[in-house]
């Protein structure tokens, strides 16, 4: 399996991990010669929109922009780390348009979380938001988990041990996620 061609999702419900992980996992150097780039979807919401209320509108502006920057990357030749929630189906559908025509393989890692560990992470956080601790709560909840994703649980290791199972699956060459499934498992908007 060629692993500089593809993307890795990395997605889960508010608060389970995905940011620290991800940074972690693109800054090993696993692959020799070969680099991970890490795009968190939130930080380029911010940089883009830094006085947004983060409505829907907005924030599907940013995962296209980051669904873009990806495509241009993978294309050449890096592997992409590109995290956020992805439970709607129109921000995994955005993902799905910007490689179209691509031969990059996409995996994906889901981040497990309960409710209440959720909550509790929420209440450590320092950064400006839009959630609150309701919102928090039904998104550990409700998130859609896919069944072809690796799938993690938060509190079950640090970051740096999260980011080692990821590079040990990876380098077992899983199969990459059949992309229209992953697209239709995602939650609509209610």
């Amino acid at each position: 399996m060629k692993l500089d061609d593809g993307i890795v999702v990395l997605s889960g419900p508010p608060c389970s991990g995905k940011t620290t992980a991800g940074a972690v996992l693109a800054a090993e150097r696993s692959f020799p010669g070969h680099r991970r780039v890490h795009l968190a979807v939130d930080t380029l919401f911010d940089l883009l929109f830094p006085g947004s209320d983060r409505n829907r509108d907005d924030r599907l502006r940013a995962y296209h922009g980051a669904h873009l920057l990806a495509r241009m990357l993978v294309d050449r030749g890096e592997t992409v780390v590109l995290e956020c929630t992805y439970a709607r189906r129109e921000q995994r559908a955005s993902l799905l348009k910007a490689l179209a025509g691509s031969t990059a393989s996409l995996w994906v890692v889901e981040f497990f979380v309960t409710p209440e560990e959720a909550v509790s992470r929420f209440r450590e956080r320092r950064q400006a938001t839009d959630l609150d601790e309701a919102l928090v709560r039904e998104r550990a909840d409700a998130f859609p988990y896919f069944d072809e994703a690796l799938r993690l649980e938060s509190s079950a290791g640090t970051p740096e041990e999260h980011a080692q199972r990821i590079t040990t699956w990876l380098q077992q060459g899983p199969r990459p996620v059949d992309q229209e499934a992953w697209t239709r498992a995602g939650r609509g908007w209610n």
